[in-house]
C-alpha cells in the first residue's frame, strides 16, 4: 500500500527489500549438503555444544547454530553481562525496587535472559521469513534477538533489521521509531546512511499524504497502518528533525530543514519557517539551499511582521537579506527578482520611516517635544525625499518654541510625597537612541 500511494505522490519507494549485509549470518543449504535441513536432521542429536563456539558435528569441519547452520564465529551461552545492565551507582539509592531490576531478573528466572545463542537463532528465523516476505512475522523474531542478544554485533544488526521489517510491512511510525532506536543506541552504526534514507522515505510519504488530503491534527485514523494515530504532518516534521540530529553533517540534514521551513511557510506559520530558514543559512553555509533559504526567509520576515505597533526587528533583518542577496546572489536573480527587491527595499525604508514617525508623534502627542523633536529630525536625515521628511519639517516648525519636557500635572500634590531612590536614580539615566543622546528632565532634589 505503502509503496502505490507514494507513487501517486511521486515518492520513490523501494519495490524491493534492499538486503543488508550480515557478517555473522549462516545460510540455507540445499539437499544432503553440510548444513541443509535434512543433514542437520540426521547429525543433530550427535551433536555436541561448545560453549563459546556453537554446535559440532564429528568429522565434520566448522560449527553450527541450533538450526544446523554454519557459523563463522564463537556463540556463547549466557554468562556475559548485557549490554543495558546498569553499573551498581546507576540504579540509585534503592536498587532493590528498581523495577528494571527485577524484570531483569524475572527474565533470567524463566530463561529469557541474555543469550547470544538464542539470539542468534532468533535472527536466523527472522531472516527466513524476510526472505519470505512475511516482514510482520519477522520483526517479532528480531524483536526476540535485539532483546536477547549480548554481543553488539547481533543487537544492532537485529535493530536494524526490525527497522527494515516495519519499512518493509508499510508501518512507517514503527519504522522510523525503530531506526532512532538504533541511532540512539549506537551513533556511528554502520547502517547511517541506509537509516537515513529510509527515514527520508518516511518523512516524504507523510508529508505528501499531508499535503494532499484534509488531515486535521486531531482526526484519528484508524484504519490506515502506514500512518499514525494523530497529526500527520507533525509526525513528518518530526521525522525531518531526526534525519538532522541523527547524521548532522549527512547529505541529508539541509534538506531535511528546509523540508520543515516550507511545511511552515505553506501553513502560514512564518515564525516558523523564518527559524528554519534562518537555521540552514547559519548552520549550512554551503548548502545548496542557500539562495532559495534567502529569498524565502525573507518573505517570512515581511509576511510576520504585523505592523508599526509592533517589533521592528523583523524589518531590520528584511532589510539586512535584502542586501546580502543584492551582495551575494546578484548573478542568480533574474531580471524580475531584482526588480521585486527593488520595491522591497523601498517598502522596507517605508515602514521603518513610519514606525520612526509614529514614536514621534507619540512623544509630540503626550507634550514630550524634546523627544519628539529628536524622532522628527531622524525621519527626515534617513528620509529626506519622502513624504514623511515634508511632514516632519512642518511639524518641526510648528513645535520649536515649546518647552522640551511637559508641566507636571499637580504639581503641588505630587511634591507632598518623598520620591524613592530607585526613582530618582532612574530619573538621571539619559535616553540615547542610536548614539544620540535624548534630553532629560534635571533631576530634582529635595530635601525633607
Amino acid at each position: 500500500m505503502l509503496c502505490v500511494v507514494a507513487a501517486l505522490f511521486g515518492t520513490a519507494v523501494p519495490a524491493a527489500p534492499a538486503r543488508a549485509e550480515m557478517p555473522w549470518s549462516g545460510w540455507f543449504g540445499e539437499g544432503d549438503s553440510v548444513g541443509s535441513p535434512k543433514w542437520w536432521k540426521k547429525h543433530k542429536k550427535n551433536a555436541t555444544f561448545e560453549v563459546g563456539k556453537g554446535y559440532q558435528v564429528e568429522s565434520v569441519e566448522g560449527y553450527f547454530d541450533g538450526q544446523g547452520r554454519p557459523i563463522d564465529r564463537p556463540v556463547t551461552v549466557a554468562a556475559s553481562p548485557h549490554p543495558d545492565a546498569q553499573d551498581e551507582s546507576e540504579k540509585g539509592l534503592a536498587p532493590g525496587l528498581d523495577p528494571r531490576v527485577a524484570y531483569s531478573k524475572m527474565k533470567e528466572a524463566v530463561g529469557l535472559g541474555p543469550n547470544d545463542q538464542a539470539a542468534h537463532e532468533f535472527f536466523m528465523e527472522g531472516e527466513r521469513l524476510f526472505e519470505a516476505k512475511r516482514y510482520h512475522a519477522a520483526a517479532k523474531e528480531y524483536a526476540k534477538a535485539a532483546d536477547r542478544a549480548i554481543d553488539m554485533r547481533i543487537r544492532e544488526d537485529a535493530m536494524f533489521m526490525l527497522a527494515e521489517s516495519y519499512y518493509f510491512d508499510d508501518r512507517c511510525i514503527k519504522a522510523r521509531d525503530a531506526y532512532n532506536a538504533l541511532a540512539d543506541k549506537y551513533p556511528s552504526t554502520r547502517y547511517l546512511d541506509k537509516l537515513v534514507a529510509r527515514e527520508w522515505e518516511v518523512a516524504r510519504y507523510l508529508e505528501s499524504y499531508a499535503n494532499y488530503h484534509y488531515d486535521m491534527p486531531m482526526t484519528p485514523n484508524g484504519w490506515d497502518k502506514t500512518r499514525p494515530w494523530f497529526d500527520t504532518i507533525g509526525h513528518a516534521i518530526k521525522t525531518y528533525e531526526n534525519i538532522r540530529m541523527n547524521d548532522p553533517t549527512g547529505p541529508r540534514a539541509d534538506d531535511a530543514i528546509m523540508a520543515t521551513a516550507g511545511i511552515y511557510f505553506r501553513r502560514n506559520r512564518y515564525d516558523d519557517a523564518d527559524y528554519n530558514y534562518e537555521l540552514l543559512r547559519r548552520e549550512y553555509p554551503r548548502s545548496e539551499f542557500q539562495f532559495e533559504a534567502h529569498l524565502l526567509g525573507l518573505q517570512s520576515k515581511l509576511r510576520k511582521y504585523q505592523g508599526a505597533d509592533y517589533d521592528g526587528t523583523p524589518l531590520e533583518e528584511a532589510q539586512t537579506l535584502v542586501k546580502q542577496l543584492r551582495t551575494n546572489f546578484a548573478g542568480q536573480l533574474s531580471a524580475e527578482e531584482r526588480e521585486r527587491l527593488t520595491t522591497v527595499s523601498a517598502q522596507l525604508h517605508q515602514e521603518v520611516a513610519s514606525r520612526d514617525m509614529q514614536m514621534a508623534q507619540f512623544y509630540d502627542g503626550t507634550k514630550n517635544y524634546g523627544s519628539a523633536k529628536t524622532y522628527y529630525a531622524e525621519v527626515i536625515d534617513k528620509y529626506p525625499d519622502s513624504e514623511l521628511a515634508k511632514q516632519a519639517r512642518e511639524r518641526l516648525t510648528q513645535i520649536a518654541s515649546e518647552p522640551e519636557f511637559p508641566d507636571k500635572r499637580l504639581a503641588w500634590f505630587v511634591d507632598l510625597f518623598p520620591e524613592s531612590q530607585e526613582h530618582a536614580a532612574l530619573a538621571e539615566v539619559p535616553e540615547i537612541k542610536n548614539g544620540t543622546l535624548i534630553a532629560q528632565p534635571p533631576a530634582e532634589t529635595t530635601t525633607r
